[in-house]
């Protein structure tokens, strides 16, 4: 396994931790959401490291295209011009993949032409193959960032032997997804890092909202309609 693992990278598709505070805003404070990203994308270095296997970290700024799909066929093209025989595309964003199922990621493409991992919300969280089956793949006819792509990705390979792994795992797009994180302790320190400053930013907003003035209620006659936050 150590002469495969030698063969396969991990590439991180990624945005720069400027741009994916911009899009997603995990919380409030845009320097606050660009910490997370930055963390979370410092996580799944960390977690290829664990693993055992080759990193390639390919983010918006040196990503080449005009669609997703045209950028992302191109990041897998480069990779393999690094000499990979097999390459493991990741996003940022999914906290809950761990070591064991990135190794079995590799270990699966010693045998078949393509490995997926299935994320809830219809995408994938991890998709693998070989130099030689890239070509078989049109990136042009997939509806990327859409709940369609874990099935047309399948419809795409169904006459090519593939292996989809077992855990379906969870994407952290928003307030909401990193808020829950912040709750699995399986994460470690990840998860402690998260409550101690998501607990920060509830704390501040908080305290800033007890030092605002009570509002005077108007007389009844001359009461407007409610105003919205």
């Amino acid at each position: 396994m150590k002469s495969a693992r030698a063969h396969t990278a991990v590439l991180l598709f990624t945005r720069t931790p400027s741009e994916e505070a911009q899009v997603k805003r995990f919380c409030h404070s845009r320097s606050k959401s660009e910490a997370i990203a930055a963390k979370l994308i410092d996580h799944t270095r960390k977690l290829v490291q664990q693993a055992g296997l080759q990193l390639v970290i390919i983010d918006s700024s040196r990503q080449q295209g005009h669609t997703f799909g045209e950028r992302l066929h191109h990041a897998f093209s480069q990779t393999f011009a690094q000499g990979y025989e097999q390459v493991i595309c990741l996003g940022n964003d999914t906290p809950g993949l761990t070591a064991t199922t990135l190794r079995a990621a590799a270990e699966a493409l010693q045998e078949q032409g393509f490995v997926f991992g299935q994320a809830t919300d219809g995408g994938v969280y991890l998709m693998g193959m070989h130099r030689h089956t890239l070509p078989l793949l049109d990136f042009s006819a997939i509806s990327w960032n859409t709940s369609l792509v874990y099935e047309e990705l399948c419809q795409q390979t169904d006459t090519a032997s593939t292996t989809i792994l077992a855990p379906i795992l969870a994407d952290a797009d928003s307030a909401e997804d990193i808020l829950a994180l912040s709750g699995h302790h399986t994460l470690g320190k990840l998860a402690a890092w998260l409550r101690e400053l998501l607990f920060a930013v509830r704390l501040y907003f908080t305290v800033y909202a007890s030092c605002l003035p009570l509002a005077t209620p108007a007389a009844t006659s001359l009461r407007g309609p409610p105003v919205s936050c």
